[in-house]
């Protein structure tokens, strides 16, 4: 664990360093890989349109498929789309579904037997379709076509399990960012408040953002934690009582297990119940949409959400708040009984990335177009869009941009393409990132320092293939179950576990603590 907290804090501390020191594109080396790529491809640059291509012959363009999964509805033949086949010589079908429904997407087209040509996919289902002979291995082409993809996450992706005997995942460089509680300063400021600092103060905070009026409006329409049915939403919580939320941990004897047999796991829960029940949190909790919760806080509605620092503190999407002037933030580190405190551990993606299917019909192209995306310059019109037509460069050595025309609303510019894809094979020096305020970055680098030990078994479980899915669905009913409990809670909690002992976990536990010993020499 120590190793890979280490890793990831050289990881995060290189990143900070190029923004700091190459904010915008690298100096020649990276485009380099992007143009003579380009001309592999038949593409040719002209002057500064990043799209033009020299007189193409489109229709012998390769096809090629992506599913993608995100938040939003662009339109299918976008601007970002439409430049994004410019630039790579390509013709791409965008298959895009929420990502609530990724899983079921992905498990349908695999039954069918029409897999995309390109899709994320992580763990033992990553796994079983690569031992099912489904996905390409990529690794001849690399040298040629997956320049920037090896620059970026360069001997990493030799250490995924799934990487063994062939390059078949593609992890992308992006370090998830981890969250932190951000919290509105403003009505803190409106109230005569301090950052709260420890579950009793935060309780205070969140009950006074709910009945003392926060925003001095006269009105009761505020409240004070925007949330979903997702555990995440309540990540720090956990973290007071020194839980990693949704990952594996190692007990005192030894086992590898459930988060959710953490010893203060129930003290958790009964913390939540009460910001629930006292009326402190989103009252649509249970049904609300991950978008329409964002909404919430943008609208001025909600004081707090536990979420990536770029955010709230970096404005993103200011056209998005309601209120004049906009919302002010910041961070909360909230320690429990106990002095604890923490967020989620986030590790380097060897278990997780993208797949090329072994029955698209150029998985040469299909890398191309990975590897470009996968370029600081490719990430710049996934995550901006089209440059002089959706934004444009202010200062681009300091990372100070602005969305133009009609791009200035943030429905159009998502419709458009903008934003919605930038997940795809993103880099580690992205533009998020490069385009970071001092505060995001300080909130980015907490989060990380906040990272709370957790177990990453490296190696692909047999009881994670078999059980998993399983498994992790009795967790999120138990969740469910404890928060809208009347009764005893503990007898709900030991009904539940009994479930995932008897239901494969007893097996998991089994294997993941042998592998955990076998992964740390013991």
């Amino acid at each position: 664990m120590k190793t890979m907290k280490k890793i990831i804090s050289i990881i995060i501390m290189a990143t900070m360093l190029l923004s700091l020191t190459a904010c915008g594109k690298n100096n020649g080396d990276d485009k380099g890989a992007v143009k003579d790529a380009a001309k592999e491809s038949g593409k040719e640059e002209t002057g500064g349109d990043k799209g033009d291509v020299a007189k193409e012959d489109t229709s012998k363009r390769p096809k090629i498929s992506i599913l993608i999964s995100g938040d939003n509805t662009p339109k299918s033949d976008n601007l970002v789309i439409q430049e994004l086949e410019k630039r790579t010589n390509t013709d791409l079908e965008i298959i895009y579904v929420p990502s609530k429904d990724l899983a079921t997407k992905r498990s349908t087209m695999v039954a069918s037997g029409d897999l995309p040509d390109i899709f994320l996919a992580g763990g033992s289902e990553a796994q079983e379709y690569i031992d099912a002979g489904l996905i390409a291995d990529v690794s001849k082409y690399l040298e040629k076509d997956g320049t920037n993809i090896m620059s970026n996450v360069g001997d990493i992706i030799y250490t995924s399990p799934m990487n063994q005997d062939g390059v078949y995942l593609i992890p992308t460089g992006n370090v998830a960012y981890g969250t932190n509680m951000n919290i509105r300063t403003d009505w803190l400021k409106n109230l005569g408040l301090e950052m709260p600092t420890d579950l009793d103060s935060f309780y205070n905070v969140m009950h006074a953002f709910t009945f003392d009026d926060p925003d001095k409006n006269g009105k009761n329409d505020t409240f004070g934690l925007a949330a979903d049915s997702s555990f995440k939403s309540f990540d720090p919580i956990f973290g007071a009582y020194g839980i990693p939320f949704d990952s594996a941990i190692e007990l005192e004897d030894g086992t590898v297990t459930t988060w959710a047999k953490h010893k203060n796991f129930l003290d958790a829960m009964t913390y939540i119940r009460k910001l629930m029940n006292d009326g402190l949190v989103e009252p649509e909790w249970a049904t609300i949409t991950n978008m329409d919760m964002f909404g919430k806080l943008w609208t001025g509605q909600a004081g707090a959400l536990n979420f990536q620092c770029a955010g709230p503190t970096n404005n993103w999407m200011p056209a998005r708040y309601t209120e004049d002037p906009a919302p002010t933030f910041d961070f909360a580190v909230i320690a429990g009984p106990d002095g604890k405190h923490g967020v989620k551990p986030n590790f380097a993606l060897v278990t997780k990335g993208y797949l090329i299917s072994a029955d698209c019909e150029d998985v040469e192209a299909a890398l191309r177009v990975a590897d470009y995306c996968n370029s600081e310059e490719g990430n710049e019109l996934l995550y901006f869009g089209v440059e002089d037509v959706m934004f444009r460069w202010i200062d681009e050595a300091s990372g100070k941009y602005e969305y133009i025309g009609e791009y200035t609303d943030s429905a159009t510019h998502r419709a458009n393409g903008g934003f919605v894809y930038a997940e795809f094979m993103k880099p580690i020096n992205n533009c998020e990132l490069r385009t970071m305020n001092e505060q995001s970055k300080a909130g980015t680098q907490l989060a990380y320092d906040e990272m709370l030990p957790a177990v990453n078994i490296i190696k692909s479980l047999e009881t994670r293939q078999d059980y998993g899915a399983d498994l992790d669905q009795i967790i999120k009913e138990m969740y469910v179950a404890i928060i809208t409990a009347d009764g005893d809670i503990k007898a709900i909690y030991d009904e539940y576990m009994k479930r995932w002992d008897s239901e494969g976990g007893l097996e998991y536990e089994k294997e993941a603590t042998e592998a955990w010993k076998e992964q740390n020499g013991q």
